[in-house]
């Protein structure tokens, strides 16, 4: 079980950093930032637009954070969320860093990214293998008196 809350404890942190790093990105900092990595002619309106499209996603990483953070508190309760968690590193993240990359944006960054949730994926897999054997039939651990109790 401890693998798992580990495991939503990391995520959590990631998330939130990924929100932070987002917020600065949007909010913060330069928009001509913003404007050099969007591969097509930029302009206010077509910041706005990405900005406005990007924060859904941006609310979406503080809701994984925040609940990832949560569920580390009684992990093998969650462990289909862990799953849920999963799924989505597949589809928001893998299958849409691939679709951003055909569609011209910077494809080292996102490659990076891929290898990022490929790994999240794998250790969630992992993570949640584990605390269903440790909740499996049989596999309880019984206390033991020590002599001298």
């Amino acid at each position: 079980m401890k693998k798992l809350q580990w495991w939503f404890r990391v995520i959590g942190v990631w998330y939130l950093l990924l929100g932070l790093m987002n917020i600065y990105m949007m909010f913060l900092g330069s928009p001509d930032y913003l404007a050099q990595n969007i591969p097509f002619p930029t302009d206010q309106w077509a910041i706005r637009a990405f900005v406005d499209g990007w924060s859904p996603f941006l609310f979406e990483m503080f809701g994984i954070a925040t609940f990832a953070l949560w569920a580390s508190r009684e992990p093998g309760k969650h462990t289909s969320a862990a799953l849920l968690l999963v799924w989505l590193e597949l589809l928001h993240g893998v299958l849409d860093d691939i679709f951003l990359i055909a569609r011209g944006y910077d494809a080292g960054g996102y490659i990076a990214f891929i290898v990022i949730h490929l790994i999240i994926i794998a250790s969630g897999l992992w993570a949640v293998r584990q605390a269903q054997a440790d909740m499996a039939p049989g596999t309880a651990v019984t206390p033991t008196l020590a002599v001298g109790d």
